[in-house]
């Protein structure tokens, strides 16, 4: 049974197939690419890997990391439930003639999973768009997926951010009673601490089933946001070793500011993605991140 969630979701992507592709290429000079940065970061993963030959890429949308997969001479795989985004991920991979960048239209939880195994498991933008028992399922499929030793690189959209964006979001922590518990995993990574140590963190509940979000410019009412500290329990339980946390899209000013001036929220941005790599400090002004998860040898 479809739910409203995924319903919306499709709906959306498949009416904005060629507005996600031009996102990814950097059309808008005044935005920040969150696209790139998130496929920037699986790149690195990949490249800081002894050895990858296979991947494969969840709600790969219209294919920009699979292609650039490809092109390191790495199979790789990517699946998206929108014909739309698959039409376009497949013509470009034509045009380029990429053998290694494989594209199938198929919701991951009906996509055959047991003929192979990968080194590298994706999915940038994905999870807020599913239920959380889809959720569980998901990071049950991705871990059985790998090959041991194989990495997780797992996008999510940054419920951190809420306490210091200032808006809408804010006030919803605070009518709910969450801003202390969001605050204190805040804290602890401004601190620098361990990776470890945010398992052990109390988290904030996680968002009821079917809330309807704020919008922030995609038309579906649902969309799920997550702490790094409740993702790191997740995968934990899972037998995964959390190995790095990543800021995408990080805020140097609040939002409302960033809509009035656009180009200076991104002048700042990209300055400071430039320190991302490793300052969890930055996490909580980030409105999404990465987390790299291993899976056990």
């Amino acid at each position: 049974m479809t739910t409203k969630q995924q319903e919306e979701a499709l709906l959306y992507f498949k009416q904005h197939a060629e507005d996600w592709k031009n996102k990814a290429l950097g059309a808008d000079q005044r935005k920040v690419n969150v696209i790139q940065q998130r496929n920037g970061f699986v790149l690195r993963v990949i490249n800081n890997r002894s050895t990858t030959k296979s991947t494969l890429d969840v709600g790969c949308g219209t294919g920009d990391l699979v292609c650039d997969i490809a092109r390191m001479g790495v199979d790789a795989t990517g699946v998206d439930f929108a014909d739309e985004m698959i039409a376009v991920a497949r013509a470009r991979a034509e045009q380029e003639k990429l053998e290694k960048a494989h594209f199938y239209c198929s919701s991951i939880f009906d996509f055959d999973l047991t003929e192979r195994r990968y080194d590298v498991v994706s999915a940038n933008g994905f999870i807020e768009y599913i239920s959380l028992d889809e959720l569980d399922r998901f990071l049950d499929l991705s871990y059985q997926a790998l090959h041991p030793g194989g990495s997780f690189v797992l996008g999510s959209r940054n419920r951190l951010f809420n306490i210091f964006s200032i808006n809408s979001f804010t006030l919803e922590e605070t009518n709910n009673g969450t801003v202390t518990l969001l605050l204190r995993e805040a804290t602890v990574l401004a601190s620098g601490a361990s990776l470890a140590e945010l398992a052990g963190l109390d988290t904030a509940p996680l968002q009821k089933p079917n809330h309807e979000h704020t919008s922030t410019g995609i038309d579906v009412s649902t969309r799920y946001q997550f702490t790094p500290a409740q993702l790191t329990k997740m995968l934990k339980a899972r037998g995964f070793t959390i190995k790095q946390l990543y800021p995408i899209h990080i805020h140097g000013v609040p939002p409302a500011f960033k809509e009035q001036h656009p180009e200076i929220h991104t002048s700042i941005s990209n300055l400071l993605q430039n320190y991302a790599n490793d300052d969890t400090s930055l996490v909580p002004y980030s409105s999404s991140f990465m987390l790299h998860a291993q899976k056990g040898r």
